[in-house]
């Protein structure tokens, strides 16, 4: 006698006509694009138009920026308001700045045909404030380039 079992399955799969859901690819879609932007770290440039220097050296440094430019009327800005004078963008820079330490820093924009009166009164200040100080200059063609990592 032969023992022949074979089990029958059967898939119940049913074929679905029309068209694919899409909300499960908008939703994924929006989650790839919020990593990117928080995976993503930049160096915010205001939107005040200036001239910069080039420079060949650049480094990495991981520090908290505020920026501090100079346009070609030298007008002073922080974080992309106006400064009145010196006294108030000292006034700024001890309250957001020095507070910090050595985990702050302030990045100096100035255009290159900015006077170097300004530009040196501003150094001055912030060496008075011990407070770290960059400058920011178009990479040249050679060299390596300047990247500011938040902490």
């Amino acid at each position: 006698m032969k023992n022949n079992i074979s089990p029958h399955i059967r898939p119940r799969v049913k074929l679905i006509k029309g068209f694919p859901e899409l909300l499960p690819f908008v939703s994924v879609f929006f989650l790839l694009t919020v990593f990117f932007m928080m995976g993503s770290s930049f160096v915010p440039v205001s939107g005040i138009p200036v001239n910069l220097p080039t420079a060949r050296i650049a480094g990495t440094y991981s520090v908290k920026k505020y920026i501090v430019t100079i346009d070609r009327n030298g007008n002073i800005y922080f974080n992309d308001t106006i400064v009145e004078n010196l006294n108030q963008l000292k006034s700024k820079l001890l309250t957001d700045v020095a507070a910090l330490g050595e985990n702050a820093a302030i990045v100096i924009r100035a255009d290159m045909n900015t006077q170097y009166g300004t530009f040196a009164q501003i150094m001055s200040l912030a060496d008075e404030l011990k407070i770290n100080v960059f400058l920011l200059a178009r990479p040249a063609d050679t060299g390596r380039q300047t990247n500011f990592l938040d902490n």
